[in-house]
């Protein structure tokens, strides 16, 4: 759980918002065989249709993997309820992975479904923004992000998903692989 030293909110239209995630998701995919990305896709199965904010597909050694992405656009933290949504279109459907993304943090019930479903969650906060410096678990401790405001984004992404009993937290960087390691686990829980 991440708590920004100051409220913000991304100004932006949830759509912008949408597309702005996703380009933030495709420059971490980079170098994927056959990666295709979408975005406000509708997936047609027996049990009716799905509106899906994103959708990643790649293949690793022949194998098709396919991950569904959310997007938040809100103020108010995210509840386990949206997980949960998250989580029955990833079993109608059949992919892969899931990640949500928002602009507000993740109440503490989002965090532990999805650490147990193994959904990353991911917050879009200020490169510039600072922290509260906390010494417990799924806190990240840092002062500042110097190294990632010389991304010249205006956002930057900080990804949590499940590490065992803990939560992992990553900044979505372009030296970083985390978020490619995620995805080519295929359905199994993360474990990194």
């Amino acid at each position: 759980m991440f708590i920004p030293t100051k409220e913000y909110f991304c100004n932006m239209t949830p759509q912008e918002f949408e597309k702005y995630s996703l380009e933030i998701l495709k420059e971490q995919t980079k170098g994927l065989e056959n990666l295709k990305m979408q975005h406000n896709v509708i997936i047609k199965k027996n049990d009716g249709n799905y509106q899906i904010d994103g959708k990643i597909e790649f293949e690793v050694m022949g194998i098709k993997y396919v991950t569904l992405v959310e997007c938040k656009h809100y103020k108010n933290p995210i509840t386990r309820e949206k997980v949960q949504v998250l989580y029955d279109k990833i079993r109608a459907i059949g992919a892969n992975k899931g990640i949500l993304i928002s602009t507000s943090n993740f109440q503490i019930g989002a965090i532990n479904y999805a650490k147990e479903h193994g959904i990353a969650l991911i917050q879009l906060v200020e490169s510039g923004l600072t922290y509260e410096m906390r010494n417990r678990e799924n806190i990240i401790m840092m002062n500042e992000c110097r190294s990632l405001c010389r991304s010249k984004k205006t956002y930057i992404g900080i990804m949590q998903i499940g590490h065992g009993h803990k939560i992992c937290c990553e900044y979505l960087k372009r030296d970083n692989n985390f978020l490619k390691e995620f995805l080519i686990r295929g359905k199994e829980k993360s474990h990194v």
